[in-house]
């Protein structure tokens, strides 16, 4: 009878795991109204793009874009070299400055010029351990001044940009245009 129990146990214990909803809280400044965009989920992989209100998905002057790789078990710092040598050879005109980096956290930060058809843009992009793989978070700007102006706005938003794992999806008290289901 201790067997049973203690496998019943162990089964609604692990079925619990694979039915919990991980998601991401970004708190955006109070004065902008941020909306989402773009989100697909396919198999293992989120994403999710929010914008300013009255722009989209591909007409926007800042971004920011959610992308979640369930069950990845990369180091962070292997993780943030593959994804930053893709976004530089999409634009070279700038490298990556770390700005931070635990084994569980990153954060690194560039301007770029205009390249091809890529207009110039300021960026904050964060690869940090979720709790069922990785997350990353990218800030894009196209304006440098304002960027520049905003940077420690902005390089705190997305510092402070909260992961949370809940076994229950009606369980959501937040504010449903802070968060999405990864």
């Amino acid at each position: 009878m201790k067997k049973v129990l203690l496998f019943s146990s162990l089964f609604l214990l692990s079925t619990l795991m694979v039915f919990a909803y991980e998601t991401i809280i970004i708190k955006f400044p109070d004065r902008e109204n941020w909306v989402k965009a773009y989100y697909k989920k396919v198999g293992l992989e989120a994403i999710l793009q929010y914008v300013p209100a009255g722009q989209g998905s591909n007409n926007w002057t800042k971004s920011v874009v959610v992308h979640s790789y369930n069950q990845s078990t990369y180091p962070i710092s292997v993780f943030l070299t593959n994804s930053t040598a893709k976004l530089l050879k999409a634009n070279p005109t700038a490298g990556y400055k770390t700005l931070r980096l635990t084994d569980n956290d990153a954060i690194v930060g560039r301007c770029t010029k205009n390249y091809g058809k890529i207009q110039a843009q300021c960026e904050f992009f964060r690869v940090t351990r979720g709790y069922e793989g990785i997350v990353t978070i990218h800030y894009m700007n196209k304006d440098k001044d304002d960027f520049m102006e905003n940077y420690n706005q902005w390089y705190n938003i997305i510092k402070r940009a909260k992961l949370y794992n809940s076994y229950y999806r009606d369980e959501r008290m937040l504010d449903k245009a802070e968060y999405f289901e990864l």
